[in-house]
């Protein structure tokens, strides 16, 4: 698959991913429990689809990846929209995106062009005006927990680059581990939170039932795939389509209304996602120039060097 297809479909994850807004108010009114209810159950429908257990390090790096991608990210996320508005708690999740960029260079040693942190940053303001509301008030706690939640999701979305799959191991499967390890990250912290779980009306499973299966393991699925196959600077600004999905799919499913300043922000939002990831021209090389006939080797085959583990 090429680059540019394999941006598109990575795109899809945060894109279907911004659709559990929509659905929110069809969910169960406890948010520990209802993450955990997202990433238990699509975990284990994608191990049955494609069924394998880690083995050696494995475990641990899949407990890792899992507790940052799913579980220190929802716990603290929460956190984050029990204290601040949820303009705030988005813009300041949307940041995972300038961690993940900047996490980037000293784990992964990726060059990182100047007009894709200018792009990341706009990109960031343009949530901003997507979601913000003038009335926001801020907290010291509901800040720091947001900014834990951005920092989390950003190293989790590097460590996965940076260690991949184990070999013979697929994208479904690795999703399903990392699903399962934020679902035992996310077990514990509900039951001192929120108690037992909570009823549920036919309504709320139905929705559970899209944000498991749709949001989460179909999501994840596309965004950890593209994740650990694209450079940071590519799929990191993808995650910022996220607000912009939600936006879209109220105004047509919900009848929401957006303001001028809100399409404005979404516009800045999609233009940034694009300069991110718009290729290069590749530099025309020097003309070369004839040499003398010689029956002599030139140069040697370039080896490329094995991904590091």
């Amino acid at each position: 698959m090429n680059q540019t297809k394999l941006l598109l479909r990575t795109a899809l994850g945060p894109a279907i991913g911004g659709t559990s807004y929509l659905v929110a108010q069809y969910l169960p009114p406890s948010p520990y429990w209802d993450a955990v209810l997202r990433a238990a159950p699509a975990g284990l429908l994608l191990l049955a689809i494609k069924p394998a257990l880690p083995k050696g390090m494995w475990w641990w790096r899949s407990l890792v990846v899992g507790a940052l991608n799913i579980g220190f990210f929802f716990g603290l996320l929460f956190v984050s929209a029990q204290r601040l508005s949820s303009g705030v708690s988005a813009t300041i999740g949307a940041l995972s995106t300038l961690f993940a960029i900047g996490f980037s260079v000293p784990v992964l040693r990726e060059r990182i062009r100047p007009a894709q942190y200018i792009a990341a940053v706009i990109g960031v303001c343009g949530v901003a005006l997507l979601v913000f509301r003038g009335d926001s008030s801020l907290d010291a706690i509901g800040v720091l927990a947001g900014l834990g939640s951005a920092l989390s999701l950003g190293l989790g979305g590097v460590l996965s680059r940076r260690w991949g799959r184990p070999e013979g191991i697929g994208g479904v499967t690795f999703a399903s581990w990392t699903l399962l390890g934020g679902g035992v990250i996310l077990l514990p912290i509900a039951l001192l939170a929120e108690g037992a779980p909570p009823s549920i009306s036919l309504s709320q499973f139905g929705g559970l039932l899209w944000v498991a299966f749709g949001c989460s393991a179909l999501a994840y699925y596309l965004l950890l795939s593209g994740l650990q196959a694209l450079p940071i600077s590519l799929s990191a600004p993808l995650p910022l389509l996220g607000p912009v999905s939600a936006g879209f799919f109220g105004w047509l499913i919900a009848g929401e209304t957006l303001a001028p300043l809100q399409l404005l922000g979404g516009a800045i939002v999609l233009a940034s996602v694009l300069a991110a990831t718009w290729p290069r021209k590749p530099k025309a090389s020097p003309e070369a120039v004839p040499d003398a006939p010689s029956t002599a080797v030139n140069s040697a085959p370039v080896v490329p060097l094995a991904d590091r583990r």
